[in-house]
């Protein structure tokens, strides 16, 4: 019983909470109490250190997603436009796909924008994991309602439909000032803010964490 609340708590936690956690067992550890004397204090620990998380660490899919790719060896303006926090609104979605053996990625924004770049050696090295269908991909951009403009990444997919079928063919159209639709549910998700449903009940847009040195610079979806 013991043991399923620690774990209760743990899933909850995030990997930079858990480090500290991580150091303040092996204090514990080193003491020369009984294992079960220690316990009530890791207990009250864990509890205060999942209290104190922001609603912000909660915010984010528990879904894996990785992606970093190198704008400034691809030099892509679809992309480029979506990265500028100076313009916000600007969405792209990235997407992966093959043309022969030749591995692509292909860039459409929510403006009208298309491109494609094909992988290079360091591309084709990294582990790519673009969403939960790289077919499908992400959609990244910086909201327009907050000053500074928030850098938000989503998955492509619609996520009530995803959760009601674990289907992976319900990819999300770009609709109108920062609008996504799906074609199934008919829901429409709010890009600017947060991904929220704005048309029904339903989830919010699955977000993954990223962060972005520049329109021209390294862009990293590590969640």
């Amino acid at each position: 019983m013991i043991c399923i609340i620690v774990n209760a708590f743990l899933l909850r936690i995030p990997s930079k909470v858990i480090i500290t956690l991580n150091s303040q067992l092996s204090t514990l550890n080193s003491k020369n109490s009984p294992p079960m004397n220690r316990f009530p204090l890791l207990l009250l620990f864990v509890m205060f250190l999942v209290s104190s998380c922001s609603n912000t660490d909660f915010d984010y899919s528990s879904l894996h997603a990785y992606f970093v790719f190198d704008n400034s060896q691809h030099q892509d303006a679809t992309l480029q436009s979506a990265l500028n926090p100076l313009s916000p609104g600007v969405f792209c979605r990235i997407s992966e796909g093959q043309e022969g053996a030749v591995t692509y990625f292909y860039f459409e924004s929510n403006e009208g924008l298309t491109t494609k770049q094909k992988a290079n050696a360091d591309d084709m090295r990294r582990t790519r994991a673009i969403g939960l269908y790289n077919k499908t991909g992400i959609i990244v951009g910086y909201g327009n309602l907050s000053s500074p403009a928030i850098l938000y990444v989503f998955d492509s997919q619609c996520p009530n439909c995803y959760d009601e079928t674990n289907m992976l063919n319900n990819k999300l159209a770009f609709t109108s000032n920062g609008i996504v639709s799906c074609s199934r549910c008919k829901r429409q998700y709010n890009l600017n803010n947060n991904g929220l449903c704005v048309n029904s009940d339903g989830k919010k847009l699955i977000k993954y964490r990223a962060t972005c040195s520049g329109p021209l610079g390294i862009l990293s979806i590590i969640n």
